[in-house]
């Protein structure tokens, strides 16, 4: 028995409907950098490990800071540790309440940290500086990625399928 032409319609109807769906509907959690100027998603990774760190070198002291985060279940950001080598401008010299400070082999950590931020912006600078963003056991120089000069708010969110097409995937070879 062959389909009737309605039948054939309504298939590709529905076909049609479920590819558009599922292009359209946000469905993978992507940590994102979006570009402050044009408000597009510059880069883009998926997001396997909901831990995450910036590491960077501290534009005054010249050494460097990693700071580590962890992704809520509601996408928000949460630092947990920052750990840094000296205490002039710029940082902590104490651990603050429900926080734990510690020395150790000249560096400074502070662990047990619960501030929570939507999002956050991010300066690449135009310096020979270090600044990377760690994160799937893979390290990513955003100097040598994002456009020095610029801003970016760095924040995870579910993309579409075409949201996901129009960024460009960090994790990519």
């Amino acid at each position: 028995m062959e389909p009737k032409p309605v039948q054939l319609f309504l298939l590709v109807l529905m076909v049609l409907i479920l590819f558009c769906t599922a292009a359209i509907v946000p469905v993978n959690k992507n940590y994102v950098f979006i570009d402050n100027e044009t408000g597009h998603i510059a880069l883009r990774l998926p997001v396997k490990d909901t831990n995450f760190q910036i590491k960077y070198t501290h534009s005054v002291h010249l050494s460097e800071v990693l700071e580590s985060y962890q992704v809520l279940p509601d996408n928000r950001l949460r630092i947990v540790q920052l750990e840094y080598e000296d205490f002039n401008i710029g940082m902590p010299s104490n651990a603050g309440e429900g926080e734990t400070f510690v020395e150790k082999d000249g560096k400074y950590t502070i662990a047990g940290m619960k501030r929570e931020v939507p999002d956050f912006r991010i300066f690449i600078g135009d310096v020979d500086a270090g600044l990377s963003f760690l994160s799937n056991g893979q390290e990513y120089d955003l100097k040598k990625i994002l456009k020095r000069g610029q801003s970016y708010t760095f924040q995870v969110k579910r993309l579409s399928l075409i949201q996901q097409l129009r960024g460009v995937n960090i994790d990519e070879p």
